[in-house]
C-alpha cells in the first residue's frame, strides 16, 4: 500500500477523531486499523484533487462503518450529548465572533464576552430535546456538524426578555457574567468619585452591589418591563450611591491633622480640576466601560467625562474641546497637573522680573484661567447636547 496514502489517511481520521471524539465514544478501537481500511477501501481515483478524495472517502468511510446507526444508538449518552454541546458552542463562538455586539451583550456581557450567544446548560438540555427526540439521521460527521451549526444559527442570539426572565429567576449563569461585567464599572467610579484604587479596596463595594441589585431584579423591585438597560442602569446608580455613601461616611470620621497637607491660594478652585484622582496617570479613561453609562442628568458624571476628554488626547473629543485654547490649556495643565504657582508660571514664559510686573501677569494669569475653565465647560455642554 502507498505510505503516503496511509499517512493522509491517518493524518485525517486523527483529525476527525480529535473533533468528534470518536474514539472516546466508541465509534472505533485503534486508530491505525481504521486508518488502514479507509486507505485500502476508498483508495483516490484518478481524477480526483485530494480535497475531492478527502470529501468521498470521509462519506464512504462513514456509511460503511454505519455513522447513522453509531449515533442513533448513542443518542441517550452523555458522551455524544457532550459532543453535540460542544460543536454548537463552537458555531456560536463563530457567530458571536462575526456579528455585531448586541444591545444586550452591550448592558449584560463583559467586554470580549457574551450572553447573546452564550448556552446554559438548562437551555442546551432544551434545544438538545428539541431537536434530538425523533433523531434525524446523519450519514457522517460533516452532517452532524452542519445540523449544530444550524440549530445554532435558528435559536440565537437569545432573546433579551429571555435572559431577564432567566436573572429574575436566579440564573446563576447569567448573574456570573453580569458580576464580571460590573466589576471594572465599580473600580472605575470608585476610583474616580472615592479614590479608591485596587481590587482589595472596591471589592466590598463591588460585592455589596452585585448583592443590592440580585435582590431587585430577583424580588422584581425594578419597574417593569425590566430590561437589559434597566438593569444596568439600576446597576450603576448602586454604585455611584455608595460612594456616595462612602464620602459621607468619611466626611463624618474624625481626621488626623498631622496626615493632611495644604495648598493655600488665592481663590478656592472646583474640586474636579485639582483633584489627584483627575491626572491623566490616575483617571480611567480608556474604560470602555465607564465611557458607556454617561449618566447626563448626574453633576458628578457630566464632570468626569469632561475630564476625560479634556485630559486624553487620544479621546474622539478631545481636538473639538481644546480648539483655540491649546495655549492656555497649557498653563492651566502647569498649574493644576504639574503643581506651578502662577509666578513660577509667569517667570517660565514672560521673562518678567519686577514684583509689580509679576503680581499683575499673576492677576492676568489667574483671571485668564477662570474664564479658560468656564469656556470649557460650556464649550463641552454644547457638544454632550449635540452627541448625548
Amino acid at each position: 500500500m502507498d505510505q503516503q496514502l496511509k499517512k493522509d489517511s491517518l493524518e485525517l481520521l486523527t483529525k476527525e477523531s480529535e473533533r468528534y471524539r470518536l474514539e472516546r465514544l466508541g465509534f472505533f478501537r485503534d486508530i491505525r486499523e481504521e486508518a488502514e481500511l479507509l486507505a485500502s477501501r476508498f483508495p483516490p481515483k484518478e481524477d480526483e484533487t485530494f480535497a475531492q478524495w478527502k470529501s468521498r472517502c470521509l462519506r464512504e468511510y462513514y456509511r460503511h462503518k454505519g455513522f447513522s446507526a453509531f449515533c442513533r444508538d448513542n443518542i441517550d449518552t452523555p458522551g455524544f450529548e457532550m459532543l453535540v454541546r460542544t460543536l454548537i458552542n463552537t458555531h456560536l463562538q463563530n457567530v458571536f465572533n462575526s456579528s455585531p455586539r448586541t444591545e444586550t451583550d452591550r448592558f449584560l456581557a463583559p467586554d470580549l464576552d457574551t450572553v447573546s450567544y452564550a448556552m446554559p446548560q438548562s437551555l442546551f438540555q432544551e434545544l438538545y430535546t428539541i431537536y434530538f427526540s425523533a433523531m434525524p439521521s446523519f450519514g457522517n460527521t460533516s452532517e452532524l456538524d452542519r445540523f449544530c451549526g444550524n440549530i445554532a444559527g435558528e435559536r440565537f442570539p437569545v432573546d433579551e426578555s429571555r435572559i431577564i426572565g432567566s436573572l429574575q429567576e436566579n440564573d446563576s449563569f447569567y448573574w456570573e457574567k453580569f458580576y464580571a461585567k460590573l466589576r471594572p464599572i465599580a473600580d472605575a467610579f470608585s476610583y474616580q468619585m472615592s479614590g479608591l484604587s485596587g481590587n482589595d479596596s472596591t471589592h466590598d463595594l463591588w460585592s455589596d452591589t452585585c448583592i443590592s441589585v440580585n435582590r431587585a431584579v430577583v424580588e422584581r423591585r425594578l419597574k417593569e418591563p425590566v430590561n437589559a438597560r434597566a438593569v444596568i442602569s439600576y446597576s450603576v446608580g448602586t454604585i455611584k450611591n455608595k460612594n456616595k455613601e462612602l464620602l459621607r461616611n468619611r466626611a463624618k470620621a474624625p481626621v488626623d491633622v498631622d496626615s493632611l497637607q495644604y495648598k493655600l491660594t488665592i481663590e478656592e478652585e472646583e474640586r474636579y480640576f485639582n483633584n489627584p484622582v483627575t491626572k491623566p496617570e490616575n483617571f480611567p479613561s480608556q474604560i470602555p466601560s465607564l465611557r458607556n453609562y454617561i449618566d447626563y442628568t448626574d453633576k458628578d458624571s457630566i464632570q468626569g467625562y469632561f475630564i476625560v476628554i479634556l485630559y486624553n488626547k487620544e479621546h474622539p473629543l478631545h481636538d473639538e474641546l481644546v480648539k483655540g485654547y491649546e495655549d492656555k490649556i497649557e498653563r492651566m495643565f502647569e498649574h493644576y497637573i504639574d503643581g506651578l504657582s502662577y509666578e513660577e508660571i509667569v517667570a517660565r514664559h514672560s521673562g518678567v522680573t519686577d514684583d509689580r510686573e509679576t503680581a499683575k501677569e499673576c492677576a492676568r494669569l489667574r483671571q485668564e484661567t477662570k474664564r479658560l475653565k468656564k469656556n470649557l465647560l460650556d464649550r463641552f455642554h454644547k457638544m454632550m447636547e449635540k452627541y448625548r
